[in-house]
């Protein structure tokens, strides 16, 4: 995706992103935003923080997996006898991460809100 389309998405109105898929408008926009480093370092390492994924996006494990590169991708992507993440890592400021698999409805407006305010449009 170009970053033109993914700022299309973003400026969509919130009703219109609110029809989508959670599953399908993270899978749409997060590698992208991951990749081009749209969003800080900062929000980067608070979305591995189980407390800040919780508390923006109701998510029950954290947005973000920093990948151990010492360890076989589906180490990486499980949590307890469960993957809990997709299997593509995204490169992000020299490091790699794996995006949750684990979004529902409730996620969605957490989502939305925070894509237009922490994306970095400029």
């Amino acid at each position: 995706m170009v970053n033109e389309e993914l700022f299309e998405i973003i400026n969509a109105p919130f009703s219109e992103l609110n029809k989508l898929k959670i599953g399908l408008l993270v899978r749409a926009t997060l590698p992208e935003i991951l990749e081009s480093e749209l969003i800080s370092e900062i929000e980067i390492k608070k979305l591995t923080e189980e407390n800040y994924s919780k508390m923006i996006f109701d998510m029950n494990y954290p947005v973000l997996k920093l990948v151990d590169e010492n360890l076989p991708t589906i180490n990486n992507r499980t949590i307890g006898d469960y993957t809990r993440y997709y299997a593509n890592p995204y490169k992000s400021y020299n490091s790699r991460y794996l995006i949750s698999s684990e979004w529902y409805d409730r996620n969605q407006e957490g989502y939305i809100k925070w894509l237009k305010r922490k994306v970095n449009r400029n």
